[in-house]
């Protein structure tokens, strides 16, 4: 069956903004009343919002959404994230993450021109738009109407997360502002602002369906907003969130809600059979969770953006993870770095670095967390077919044995930087996306929340809560019982007993599985601050150094990543509101150190 939600998406192209929709009414045949009085064009308004969200796939990122952090390393010169290693935010006004400005019209759609902010206001200026006129529609069933009204509040709420969790607490924006409005409204606290937002996702889960026909796949359901409702809260209860606690420590009574809601989101699809957990016992089958050759997305997927028409152009998977010579002649793909990579566990469930773990560090990719395996490309791991021959990733920068030089590292060599790092991204690669094999043939969503963060969203609450062994009431698992639920679906052993004891020794293990399950799905830098960690995580960026001994032994040595190294401090926690915005709103205070 033809997706009619994704025909929906590419004639978005032909919508406008309301205003220049009904600025041409008068060529177009209709009138301001028409526009929102039947119930396909005042779903096609509606619709715009579905594109306008940032696809961290697109080709324009270059990689760079895998690169904001401590997780990956990139030689694009012009990416987001080299912007944001200055530290001055205020460089560069049209960066997507955190730049103000556009040139794209407002009836673009192009997500991969526009800041986030830009999408975000526009985003809520329709919705806006939409909740006040629903009444109008003279041809829709009162069912039809719930859903656009659901849709609505759903949409209102998550473009205004996306902003506050970048900015801070922010005023409402709970209607249309017009030309004479009053904008000097004070800014919320980071609370206040969650709390109305998650009054949204309230009223989106009593009008959502539970789930759409196949045609409307795609769209928001009850579990989205019960799932972001749980990413809410818990945002809300981090220590980046709570000045109440001098922002070193969580609000508990917060995280007491955030457990709740993540629960709540979690026995709803449980027992409603509306999404689950994709089975990841073999590689195969846990990367279907991100890209496949036969479904728009996994069961997995709760709330995510589908790419116009499915299937992805080759210049997304070339510019985001193919690496150059296996593709066109592209050199700005993502590298992890060493400390992500130090994230994944030895097979036994000790960190790397600890006592009694059996790592070895001139034998480093032996006996890992199975995650591992299937998110991480290493030196000499086979990795694609040309001309029916095995490609093995040679990813070596010296050679003392012979004259022979790495092939994909010297791919990954930039005119400008020096070489990222001698690992590739697995997960968002299919083996046959290169250019000998010359099969693109998936389909590959960007995935904002997905069925697996949920327990991690509940654990993390949990623990701050109750403690990592109590089951939180009301619930029948504890913030243990949700971890080991994600690392059994991989085959990952439990959670070790020494690392129960306290909430403060099991906080490093739940941050260090997110960082593992969630790696290179874009909630790592958004982590890092939360938690009021990023100054340090940020201090030191290392990448390995292989040098070739043998014909089949190699040297590895841990050094700094050269030409990337962040400048974070206290301020770079909130984004830089624009001058020319401070100017219009007296009442809206700057974020600290700005």
């Amino acid at each position: 069956m033809r997706n009619k939600f994704i025909i929906c998406l590419l004639s978005a192209t032909l919508l406008f903004s309301c205003e220049e929709y009904l600025d041409k009414s008068p060529d177009m045949g209709l009138t301001d009343d028409e526009v929102f009085s039947t119930y396909l064009s005042f779903r096609g308004v509606l619709d715009k919002v579905y594109v306008l969200n940032t696809d961290w796939l697109n080709a324009t990122h270059a990689g760079s959404r895998f690169c904001m952090g401590d997780e990956g390393i990139t030689t694009a010169s012009g990416s987001i994230t080299r912007d944001m290693m200055s530290g001055n935010y205020k460089s560069s006004n049209t960066n997507l993450e955190i730049g103000w400005y556009t040139s794209q019209s407002m009836s673009s759609v192009a997500n991969a021109s526009i800041p986030m902010i830009v999408m975000a206001m526009r985003n809520l200026r329709t919705v806006n738009l939409c909740i006040e006129r629903i009444d109008e529609i003279q041809d829709a069933t009162q069912e039809q109407k719930n859903e656009l009204l659901g849709q609505a509040y759903f949409f209102r709420a998550s473009n205004y997360f996306e902003i506050i969790r970048r900015w801070g607490g922010m005023f409402l924006f709970d209607k249309v502002f017009t030309p004479d409005s009053d904008m000097d409204l004070p800014r919320l606290t980071y609370h206040e602002s969650t709390d109305w937002l998650v009054s949204d996702l309230n009223k989106a889960y009593e009008l959502l369906p539970t789930q759409w026909d196949e045609a409307q796949k795609g769209r928001v359901t009850k579990a989205a907003a019960l799932a972001l409702k749980g990413m809410a809260l818990l945002y809300s209860a981090s220590p980046s969130m709570c000045p109440e606690n001098s922002f070193t420590s969580y609000n508990t009574d917060i995280c007491k809600k955030a457990a709740t809601a993540s629960w709540e989101a979690i026995k709803f699809i449980n027992e409603t059979g509306c999404n689950r957990l994709i089975p990841g016992t073999t590689m195969e089958s846990y990367l279907s969770i991100f890209y496949n050759r036969t479904k728009l997305a996994s069961d997995e997927a709760i709330f995510y953006q589908i790419f116009p028409g499915g299937k992805r152009p080759i210049s997304h998977w070339n510019a985001n993870v193919v690496v150059n010579k296996m593709c066109a002649a592209n050199v700005h793909c993502a590298a992890p770095t060493q400390n992500i990579v130090d994230l994944f566990e030895m097979k036994n469930g000790l960190p790397v670095k600890a006592t009694g773990s059996t790592y070895n560090d001139q034998d480093p990719y032996t006996n890992r967390d199975p995650r591992f395996y299937y998110d991480i490309i290493y030196n000499m791991i086979k990795w694609g077919v040309n001309a029916g021959v095995d490609n093995y990733m040679e990813l070596w920068e010296a050679n003392t044995f012979d004259k022979k030089q790495s092939k994909w590292m010297q791919a990954l060599v930039s005119t400008k930087y020096q070489p990222r790092n001698a690992y590739l991204v697995r997960k968002l690669w299919p083996e046959t996306c290169n250019v000998w094999q010359n099969d693109y043939n998936y389909q590959q969503p960007s995935i904002y929340i997905r069925f697996a963060q949920l327990y991690l969203d509940f654990a993390e609450a949990a623990n701050e809560a109750y403690g990592p062994t109590t089951v939180v009431p009301g619930t029948t698992m504890s913030a243990v019982d949700a971890i080991n639920i994600i690392r059994a679906r991989v085959g990952a052993v439990p959670v070790r007993s020494e690392f129960t004891v306290s909430k403060e020794v099991f906080r490093d293990r739940i941050r260090n599985e997110r960082g593992v399950e969630l790696i290179f799905e874009g909630h790592r830098w958004y982590d890092i601050r939360r938690w009021r960690i990023a100054e340090n995580a940020l201090k030191e960026i290392y990448k390995v150094y292989i040098t070739r001994t043998g014909a089949t032994s190699f040297k590895y040595e841990y050094i700094l990543a050269p030409t990337y190294q962040y400048t974070f401090e206290e301020k770079h926690y909130w984004y830089p509101l624009p001058k020319t915005e401070m100017e219009m709103m007296a009442n809206v205070e700057q974020n600290p150190g700005w």
